[in-house]
């Protein structure tokens, strides 16, 4: 105790040099660390701390809990929840879901201590929905044996095993001994209130041996006692049940009688017909000062009943059947209206309208969210609709003026054309009429060495002969037809003089050497000498377009 007491003297010297908020926290965070080794510690330490003194509502909702939970945890047993109200308050509305479980947890508490067992189970309740999937937890283990007890209270016994079992699982899986032997007692209970004597054999072959071990008396009287009650409803002898009662007071308690069995003595002395010990032990239990249950002061008037059927008062008999007949009815109208199994039908409605009403608020805010995010798309597609129309206007303008400037394009190229088709007409009247005339020429002179060579056919052949303007002509004619021959023979050919030309072009367009001796009025030897040459200058040079000037200028069948 000393250790804790220098522990907790350390603790106030190391946060005294903080904040008053942040010290505060500290002092309350420490009572919280040591309500679970030194409870007692941890109370001088929460009771040093002032609500009133708390900056903030949540110091002050953390040290309502807190305080709670440490005397809770020292068996001081609150009836007023006026300490735990400034939790309950803050936390309902900003608290995580563990500090609403615990809250509420110990809000039960405090209404279990003042016999308020409808509050108490809907608070239970309450808790463990806070607490969720967590069920490794002590607290659900703590939440499941009280559960059991409130439906033990009302001798509702199949859910109250469940529960007991459910919390037996827990603490064992959590490794406490004490208080898993605890719930092996209440299990064991149970089985012997609701008849079930197979049930509470198995229990008692297993807990009896690890509370030897344990040197645990109280369970061990208890358990004792329990098998004395099962034995005397299997029909055994009610004085053999006295005798192992009193061994197991004179055992373990020092022959010292238990207030809990007072009730079974006075039915197992009622069993015997013993009267005074039968009237004893009920003025024992009429002198109790505890606040019993319903049920439990209806079991007391049936035992009053007993001992009047045997001291044979039927004066009083006929009054207490009223009392015991007023009792039931107050029984069955508590159970059809404040029953455990009411309670948490009614707590699950609660908490499924709950859902409901957070699933309609969901709705309303999920359907108001989405006419308000439909009208954001409607007006951002009213603006992309309006953004496209511009656009599509202007890429429609564009494409019109595209399309007015093809069209010009077209009429123009359409006016090129056929001006172009009337030069090219132009020209090939030109051309035909040149041609016909130079083929007259060719013609002529074909004639004239067909012919008898007359005078006055000379005469008309050698007026024929080509003039300087006729040669320019059928150079030009010739050059335009077949692809700039003479110009590149001028630019790019070997050295020729202007008769060398002349002679090409007039071979070019067609005429033999017969008629170009007739048109040029030389002689037809002079014209073979002359084209012999050009073919020579020709062949020596080594210009790339040699080739072609063989091919245009002497044709293949010349060769």
């Amino acid at each position: 105790m000393k250790q804790f007491v220098l522990l907790v003297s350390l603790i106030c010297l190391f946060f005294a040099c903080q904040s008053p908020a942040r010290r505060a926290e500290a002092l309350i965070d420490a009572a919280d660390s040591l309500s679970g080794i030194a409870p007692d510690s941890a109370l001088w330490l929460i009771c040093s701390i002032d609500p009133d003194t708390l900056p903030t509502e949540r110091l002050r909702a953390r040290h309502a809990l807190v305080h709670s939970m440490i005397l809770d945890k020292c068996f001081i047993d609150l009836q007023d929840d006026s300490l735990i109200l400034p939790a309950v308050e803050y936390f309902a509305e900003h608290g995580s879901n563990r500090e609403r479980m615990q809250t509420y947890y110990y809000w039960a508490r405090i209404a279990e201590n003042a016999q308020q067992f409808t509050l108490s189970s809907e608070r239970f309740l309450m808790a463990e929905h806070f607490l969720g999937n967590d069920t490794l937890d002590r607290y659900a283990a703590l939440i499941a044996r009280c559960l059991g007890d409130a439906y033990s209270l009302e001798y509702d016994f199949v859910p109250a095993v469940r529960h007991y079992r459910r919390s037996l699982d827990l603490f064992r899986a959590l490794g406490e001994q004490v208080n898993m032997l605890r719930m092996y007692e209440y299990l064991a209970t149970t089985y012997r209130m609701m008849g079930d004597y197979d049930g509470f054999d198995s229990i008692y072959a297993e807990v009896w041996p690890q509370a030897v071990e344990m040197c645990d008396t109280g369970l061990l009287l208890s358990l004792s006692n329990l098998k004395v009650g099962c034995d005397l409803f299997r029909d055994a002898d009610p004085s053999e049940a006295v005798d192992k009662l009193y061994n197991g007071y004179d055992h373990y308690t020092g022959g010292k009688v238990p207030e809990n069995d007072y009730a079974l003595l006075a039915f197992v002395y009622a069993e015997l017909g013993n009267i005074d010990s039968t009237r004893f032990f009920l003025d024992e239990l009429d002198a109790l000062d505890f606040p019993f249950t319903i049920s439990e002061r209806t079991g007391f008037l049936y035992l009053h009943e007993r001992m009047l059927r045997l001291e044979d008062d039927t004066k009083r008999l006929v009054g207490l059947k009223d009392s015991i007949i007023l009792m039931t009815d107050s029984i069955i109208n508590f159970q059809r209206t404040n029953s455990m199994e009411r309670i948490e039908q009614r707590f699950r409605a609660r908490m499924l309208e709950q859902s409901n009403r957070a699933l309609r608020t969901r709705g309303h805010l999920f359907v108001l969210g989405g006419v308000l995010l439909a009208a954001l798309l409607g007006a951002v597609i009213v603006r992309l609709v309006k953004r496209s129309r511009r656009i599509v206007q202007r890429k429609n303008t564009q494409i019109a003026a595209y399309l007015k400037e093809l069209n010009d394009y077209r009429a123009l190229k359409r006016n090129l054309l056929d001006r172009l088709d009337m030069q090219v007409s132009k020209e090939r009247e030109v051309r035909e009429l040149v041609e016909s005339r130079f083929r007259q020429i060719r013609e002529l002179a074909t004639t004239y060495y067909q012919h008898p060579k007359t005078l006055r056919l000379a005469e008309r052949v050698r007026a024929l002969a080509l003039s300087e303007e006729m040669l320019r002509d059928l150079e030009s004619m010739v050059d335009l037809y077949h692809d700039g021959i003479v110009t590149l023979l001028r630019e790019n050919g070997p050295e020729l003089t202007e008769e060398d030309i002349r002679l090409a072009v007039l071979l070019i367009a067609g005429f033999t050497p017969q008629q170009i001796s007739i048109v040029t009025d030389t002689a037809v030897n002079t014209v073979y000498v002359r084209k012999l040459r050009l073919r020579n200058k020709i062949a020596q040079s080594d210009t790339p377009f040699t080739e072609r000037f063989i091919d245009e200028i002497f044709p293949s069948h010349e060769s």
